[in-house]
Order: C-alpha cells, then structure tokens, then sequence
C-alpha cells in the first residue's frame, strides 16, 4: 500500500510545536529561581508557516484494454475521473487523441483540472493479432492505453455467381464492343507495320488483327507529317492554305483507295478495324508560339474577338479530318475511314505549364481547346460543315492526380477544364497509369482510385453541365520507372499488363459512358529508343536478340501480345456476374457461335496480391448441354508473364479454383444449343445533389439522390468518394432514408498506404450494398466520421432492377 504521506506530515507538524512549548516553560522555570534581578521578557517571534505546494499527482486510474476490436478502426476508451490535484496540471497523449469532459478528441497538450473527465481514441492497427499502445500523462502520472486486432479468421473462399439467364444492361448497353476495348495504340496506315525492320512474320498486321481480333486505336503522328508539307495561306497568315490542303489532300485519298502495291491492299484490307479512330496533336508546333511548322511560318498567335487565340490550329485540324479521309457519308469512295475523334492536344500541361522554359497559364491551355473546337466545327467544303461527324475532346489529362495539394489540383486543373472548356467538348480524355516503382512508392490506381476518379468528373459534369460527358481512355496501364533506360525485361511488360487488365475491368463497367479505351502499346516505337540497346520501354514487338539466349534482327512478339491472346474471342451480349469480395472484378457474356450455338465468357480479374482459392457458381442454364471447357489465365512466374491453356473435362472439374496473384482468367464454357437470357437486370447511376464535402468530427453529411427508379425485385450500391490522409477512418457511419447500413471494410485493391510506401494519402471508393426496402424515389444519404480531415469527394448510387431475385451471399 503506498504511504500516505500527506496525514505523516501534519502529524509531524503537531509533535514539534508540542515540543517547542514544553522546552519554553522548563527554560522559563529555571530563570525564575535565581538570585540575578529579572532580565526584561524577549519578544519571541511567531513560528513560520510552511509554503504549500500544489498537488500535482492525481490518485492512479487506468483505462481497461480492450482485445478482439476490428482492424483499422477508431476506438475509444472507458471514461476516467481525475481526482487527488488541487491545481490544474498538464495532460499529453503519446499516440491516438485524447478528449476532456465529452469535447473534442485531440492530441494537442493541454490542462486538466480536478474532476474533470477524460477519454482516449485509438486507431487499431491494419494487421490481424496486433497490439496498438498509447501512453497518457496527467501532471506526474502516465498510464497506458492497449487495444488489440482480432485473430486473422480463416477466410471462407470468395465465392462467384453467373447468372447465364440474366442480360445485364448498363443504360442502354449490353454488348461487349470489341472495337473499344480490344485495341491497340496504332492504325493500321503506320510504318511499324511494314517497314520497320524485318518481321520474322510475313504479314505482321494480319496476323496480328484477324489472329487476335483486334481493332486500331489512336494515331498521334500522321497530322503532324501531313502539316510539314503545307505552305501559309497567302491570305491569311498563321494559317494553312486551304486550296493546298484540299489538293493533297484530294490526292493522299486517290492514293490511298487506287494504289495496288501490296502494302496498299493490306491497308484496305484491314480499315474495317478503323472504324473509331482518335488522332491527337502534340503540343508542337500546334501551341500558337511560333515553332516551325516546317515549311517556314508557325500558327497564328492572334487572340481577338474575331479570331480567338488557336483559331488556326483548329482551322488546320478541321481540313485535315475533311480533306484527306473518306467523307463516310455511305457516297465518298476515296480515302480511308475518316477519324472519329480529335484531342486538341497530347497532355498539354507537362509541356506547357509544368516544365515549360516559358509556361503558360492552365486557363489559356483550356480556352485554347474551347477555340480550336469550334474551329474545327467550322470547317466548310463546298460550302457545306464537313466535321460534324467528328467529336472533340481533351485536355488529355497525364496524371489526374485529382487530391493533391489537398484537391487543390482538382480545383485548379480537372474542375477548371469543366468550368472552362466542358461545354465545348464532346468527350473528356484521361491517361490512366499505375506507378509501380515512382520514386521508391507503389503508387497504384487500379483498383478503388480509378473508381473514385471517374465517380468525382462523372458527378461534377452531371452537377455542373447537366449531363456526364463520356470518356476517351486514350492511353493506359503502367510505367516502371525503376526500370526505365535499361534494355526490354518481362518483368516490365508483367506490370504494364496486369494493370492493363485490372483497369480494363473498371472501364468496362461503364461501357455506356468509355467512347475508346486503348492500352498503350505501340508496335515497335523506334521513335522512343534512346540507343543501340536501350528500346522504349513498353511496345508489342521487339528483336529477337533483345531476349537471353536469343539472336537475329527480326521482330517478334514482346510478352505484351498475350493480352490480345488472352482477350482474343470474348464477345456477345453481357449477362450477371457477382463476387463476395470487392478485390474480384467479374464480367460475363453470352455470344452465339458460327455453328448457332452459344458461347459463354466468364472473366475474373484478382486484385489480390496473392493467389486465391474461389467457389464459382453457375447459374440459368442446362448443365448437360455443355459440350466444352476451356481456361485461359495470365498470371506471372517471378514477374515474368505466364499465359495458361487448359481444358476440364467437367464442370466439377470449375466448382472451385486458383487464380494467381494480380491474374485475369477467363473460362470459355461451350454449349451444344442456344442458351437465352429470359431474365434481364437494368443498371442505372444516380448522382448526389452535392460533391467534395469537408469531413469534421462527428458532424453528419447530407447528400440527396433523388428521382430513383424503383423495382419490385432489385439491389442497390451506394459509392462514396473519399480523400483523406492515412491513418484517418475509411468506415463512417452511414445511413440511408434513416437505416442503418453496415459498411463493407473492404475496397477494391491495395490499401494505398503499403506500409508507408504507397500513395500519399488514401483516394478512393468505397462501396456499400443496400438494401432494396431502404431504397425511395427520393434519397437522404448521411454520412458522419468520428474524426477530422479529408473531404466525402462524391457519392452516387447504382441502382439495378431485375426481373428475378439474384442470389447474393
């Protein structure tokens, strides 16, 4: 028992002035008998009263552990009395936030006083059977505070539901479109074809395209190369001469149509598979700054009323797309299929802005896509608007880092270009590129951050424009840049490919709203080889000599082509798919074969980072009318890719299966008659009548998603954007219409944090079933967290209405 030291000293006290007392009246005593005269009486002075010291050390207190407590979760502690001081002393926390009397949790020092009340708020830790410690001090008393993550629980398997009876609609669209999603960063006029090198082909282009059915994407030089031969208009300067370009023009589409060397057959042979073609103009010299053209003048820099600044360049871009493509108006016989889209420009900020020896401003950059726009609409030939055909979008944005500076990015770059330029376009371009190695960071976005990025555009345009513009995808997948300037390795087409997949998924999701979405993979890119062995670094062909063990010049596959091989027969109508877990992307379709029967397609992407055993389902037909199975999986062996061929026997042989870490399988199930989809689930999103809210502690949000379209038999997924730094909770609490709604503590890839070496704060999506009876025509969503910072950065909701109950477990 500890002393009690306060009781000890006033009995101390006590005993000393009995004693002084009682030696006074014996010296007293002894004066009074002698024979000396009495002395006069001495003044003694009174006794000194001791200084009191505060009492600075509370009576001990102790808050109670607690165990078993949900990972990555904010928890607080029992409630403490602080009692034994008689002056205020100082209160600190080591790690976690600390609250007085019921206010706000902080972890600022600060002062408590007798009686006062105090409570801790811990974050758990992100791992299983982990032990989170935090050291409170009140004056000169410290205790601690521990809390505990449960025991990994032995994981059932994912399990995965097909639904083969079920079309699955996403407004409107149903059907797995080949030519904007299977392509490649090329066309099918482009020199890597056919005179780059020695093919160890014969005919490269064909079979590559009828091989693997694929379609031409995207064309950023052919413009360009047509500009350099054009002479200035001898009338207005700073533009091209329009009867030149309607001359060569006239004559690059005869050549193009009458030629009969092979080159030019194989070329006609194959424009069927260009039938969506975007074309995009680097910065150079199209930015009106005067760089060459080439034949000696530069575009005009004029910026007034009548001619608005880029006027020109839109001018040039408008006869370019008129005058030397075919006209597709079903009369025009010459000239290949002309290009259906235009970007203004090829990721205009980095060379503008960014790293510009004399940078622009961002707004500039966006009133130039607005003018060069209406330009190109405003292109006449024989008097008649030759472009409206074409659509136009940009600003073909490199990284749309969206959070940085705290969103400021946003605000500054992505809002801006809506508010500036949205109206004028007619589609929005993203480049989309997972960081695997960037400075020391895996900085990814596939996964939850592609998903919050398109749900905060995809909200603001509905918010801001009244209608969602859609998407041109029009590069994609990933840079190793801890692998650039070093000569072709596998392990970098690994990561470029699996990230190809994983965002595939994502697009595909919307098929309504992704006009194009092309991998970037150029044929061979002599273009970008910084020397004799040292290629750039992501292309579809290399030399043979560039692989170990391997000699020769001749251009052969790089392991890039095994995404083609993997994807090369999906196709068809889309029907349901379901996993148990956000980390497995599903898609399936339905397609009938040459002989009249149907053919079903079940992909399955694993964001896992490790390979997963998973329960398939397969639902809405008749098992006996399955004639053949066959599996494909790309996955990796020590990052190099592996693309696997095999055939079950039977069904059993599917119930359950492996898919390898980050691996895409897809399960090819033939049948020996039709199957039909009689059922049928319709998908609609419903946006929020607000974005980007500031997140403050226990304060609720209210977000409104009105004019839902109700079934009888439907499901419901409320999206909620969320920016915040690490560390800060991803699980609020939420309600719908007043319920309760249990949050899924799971999201679709890596957790961003990586151990601290991920991105540098969280951005992402997280994804919440609801139930149909919580679901009205009019919606109140309320969100509230129990901590500071970050901003909700959408919400909106995904409404399906089916025609029979799904199984959903």
């Amino acid at each position: 028992m500890k002393q009690d030291n306060k009781h000890f000293s006033n009995y101390s006290f006590i005993y000393k002035a009995f004693a002084i007392l009682v030696l006074s009246s014996s010296l007293m005593a002894c004066t009074g008998s002698s024979d000396e005269p009495a002395s006069p009486p001495t003044a003694t002075p009174p006794a000194a009263t001791p200084p009191v010291t505060p009492d600075t050390s509370p009576v001990e207190f102790n808050f109670i552990n607690q165990t078993d407590v949900a990972v990555n979760t904010l928890i607080k502690s029992n409630t403490v009395s602080i009692t034994g001081i008689d002056t205020d002393v100082d209160i600190s926390i080591s790690k976690g936030k600390y609250s007085i009397n019921g206010a706000q949790f902080t972890d600022t020092q600060g002062t408590v006083k007798a009686n006062d009340t105090v409570a801790i708020e811990l974050l758990s830790a992100e791992t299983s059977s982990t032990d989170v410690l935090t050291e409170l001090t009140v004056g000169t008393f410290t205790t601690t505070f521990t809390v505990t993550t449960q025991a990994e629980i032995e994981p059932e398997n994912v399990k995965l539901y097909f639904n083969l009876d079920t079309e699955h609609s996403v407004n409107g669209v149903n059907q797995f479109s080949r030519e904007k999603f299977i392509t490649i960063h090329a066309s099918h006029t482009e020199n890597d074809w056919y005179n780059v090198g020695v093919n160890e082909s014969a005919d490269l282009i064909t079979e590559f395209v009828e091989d693997y059915d694929v379609y031409f994407g995207r064309d950023t030089g052919g413009m360009r190369y047509q500009l350099s031969l054009l002479a200035e208009s001898a009338i207005n300067s700073g533009f091209v001469d329009p009867q030149m370009a309607t001359n060569n023009g006239g004559n690059r589409r005869w050549n193009y149509s009458t030629a009969t060397d092979a080159r030019s057959e194989t070329q006609r042979k194959h424009e069927h598979r260009n039938p969506n073609m975007v074309v995009a103009a680097q910065e150079h010299p199209y930015w009106p700054d005067g760089k060459d053209t080439g034949q000696g003048w530069s575009f005009s820099q004029k910026d007034s009323a009548s001619e608005p600044f880029g006027t020109a360049t839109g001018d040039y871009m408008g006869q370019f797309v008129a005058k030397y493509f075919n006209k597709n108006d079903g009369i025009d016989i010459y000239g290949q299929p002309k290009p259906k889209y235009i970007e203004v420009m090829n990721e205009p900020l980095y060379d503008l802005v960014d790293y510009a020896e004399e940078p622009t401003t961002v707004t500039k950059v966006f009133e130039f896509h607005s003018n060069v726009a209406k330009a190109i609409k405003a292109v006449k030939v024989n008097e008649v608007f030759a472009n409206d055909n074409v659509l136009i979008g940009g600003y073909t944005v490199a990284f749309p880092d969206f959070d940085k500076q705290n969103f400021e990015r946003w605000e500054l770059r992505d809002k801006a270009f809506i508010d500036v330029a949205g109206a004028d376009m007619d589609f929005i371009s993203l480049h989309l590129y997972d960081f695997p190695a960037f400075q020391n960071r895996e900085e990814l976005r596939t996964g939850s951050n592609i998903e919050a990025t398109f749900d905060m555009l995809e909200q603001y345009m509905a918010m801001s424009l009244g209608e969602v513009k859609p998407f041109i995808i029009s590069e994609y997948g990933a840079q190793m840049h801890s692998l650039f300037n070093q000569p072709w390795l596998p392990q970098r087409d690994w990561n470029h490919l699996k990230a190809i997949n994983g965002q595939l998924m994502s697009f595909l999701e919307r098929p309504n709203q992704i006009e194009m979405a092309i991998p970037f993979i150029p044929v061979k890119a002599e273009w970008g080889r910084l020397s004799e062995t040292v290629p750039y670094y992501t292309r579809l062909m290399r030399q043979n000599k560039e692989a170990s063990g391997q000699t020769g010049d001749e251009y052969v596959y790089t392991e890039m082509v095994k995404f083609y091989q993997l994807w090369s027969e999906v196709n068809g109508t889309r029907v349901d798919s379901f996993a148990t877990d956000a980390d497995f992307q599903l898609d399936a379709y339905i397609n009938t074969n040459d002989a009249g029967n149907s053919d079903a397609y079940l992909v399955i992407n694993s964001l896992e980072q490790t390979s997963q055993l998973v329960d398939l389902s397969l639902l809405g037909f008749d098992e006996t009318s399955i004639s053949a199975i066959s599996i494909k999986q790309l996955s990796h062996d020590n990052q190099t890719p592996v693309l696997t061929e095999t055939e079950p026997q039977l069904l059993a042989d599917i119930a359950s299966l492996t898919i390898g870490a980050e691996a895409t399988a897809i399960i090819k199930l033939s049948f020996n008659k039709l199957i039909t989809q009689g059922h049928s689930q319709n998908e609609t999103k419903y946006y929020a009548d607000i974005y980007k809210q500031s997140i403050v502690a226990d304060s609720p949000l209210t977000f409104n998603l009105n004019n839902v379209v109700i079934a009888e038999n439907g499901e419901a997924t409320l999206r909620i954007g969320l920016g915040r730094e690490h560390g800060k909770s991803l699980q609020p609490t939420v309600s719908v219409n007043g319920n309760p709604v249990v949050i899924n503590t799971d999201y679709r890839g890596y957790d961003q944090y990586a151990n601290g070496d991920g991105r540098l704060q969280f951005f992402g999506l997280i994804e919440i079933p609801i139930n149909n009876s919580y679901v009205n025509q009019n919606n109140q969503v309320e969100i509230t967290f129990g901590d500071d910072g970050g901003f909700v950065t959408s919400v909106s909701m995904q409404y399906f209405e089916q025609s029979k109950q799904l199984i959903r477990e």
